[in-house]
């Protein structure tokens, strides 16, 4: 609930158990991914070995930032077009130990694109990969056979993309019906208090009436009125009370764990 009562999206203080398992599983499983290109250029002698550490660490940092972050949006989209240029231009200049990276390329297109692009857009990196190999000097089956284990590698770590935000997802839409649930217990409450409080100020209204009319009887009569006008405000006043304790003790828009 925002602060002018309209119900609206909270920002959760801590990002729920299931996602931060499924992001560090993410962090976990690409790091594993990427070591032995990492130790190859690390213990290479030859040139460009410090181009490839920039560019595995960027090829790393790029894929945990977009696997790990939500709702999806364009610069995820812009994320994978990043990715292929990452994947594929530095070929050439860093030799074969370059080609692993193409992993992340496919588990990006398959595991963060929206749909309908993930199977395409993966459809179109497996031909890409085996042309690539192909290119490195594999024979047919032999390429082939490298798309396959790209793939294998591939499609657990957007399994796992997918878990994550899956969840994240599901916990949003959790907040969402608390936050609606709690402003239709509220609406329902105000609805309430604003019928008996408006019978009330009808009661003494017209009890009001009643001692306007006789303000030149009797004076015992006019105190018994006084006296009854009295007593209905203070029967308002403790309904509006228990509305007052019944509001506080409404449940909160966060869920339980978050408390």
């Amino acid at each position: 609930m925002t602060q002018t009562g309209v119900p609206g999206s909270r920002v959760a203080a801590r990002t729920p158990p299931a996602v931060r398992l499924g992001r560090a599983t993410i962090v976990a499983f690409a790091v594993y991914l990427i070591i032995p290109t990492f130790a190859h250029y690390a213990e290479s002698p030859q040139p460009g070995r410090v181009e490839g550490l920039v560019l595995a660490i960027a090829v790393l940092a790029l894929y945990i930032a977009a696997g790990c972050t939500g709702p999806r949006g364009p610069w995820h989209r812009w994320a994978v077009g990043i990715m292929a240029l990452l994947v594929y231009l530095p070929l050439p200049f860093l030799g074969e130990w370059w080609a692993a990276s193409g992993v992340f390329l496919a588990a990006m297109a398959l595991g963060i694109l929206p749909r309908p692009y993930p199977l395409p857009a993966f459809l179109l990196v497996a031909v890409a990969e085996t042309i690539k190999a192909m290119a490195l000097g594999d024979v047919l089956w032999e390429g082939l056979s490298w798309t396959l284990s790209v793939s294998v590698a591939a499609i657990p770590l957007a399994g796992l993309t997918h878990f994550a935000e899956t969840a994240r997802l599901l916990y949003t839409t959790r907040i969402e019906f608390a936050a609606l649930e709690v402003a239709a217990q509220r609406a329902r409450a105000m609805s309430e208090l604003e019928g008996i409080l408006g019978s009330r100020l009808d009661a003494i209204a017209e009890q009001g009436r009643r001692v306007v009319a006789d303000v030149d009887g009797d004076t015992e009569v006019v105190r018994k009125e006084l006296g009854r006008m009295l007593d209905m405000a203070r029967e308002s006043q403790r309904e509006m009370r228990s509305f007052a304790h019944r509001e506080q003790r409404l449940p909160s828009e966060k869920p339980d764990d978050q408390k």
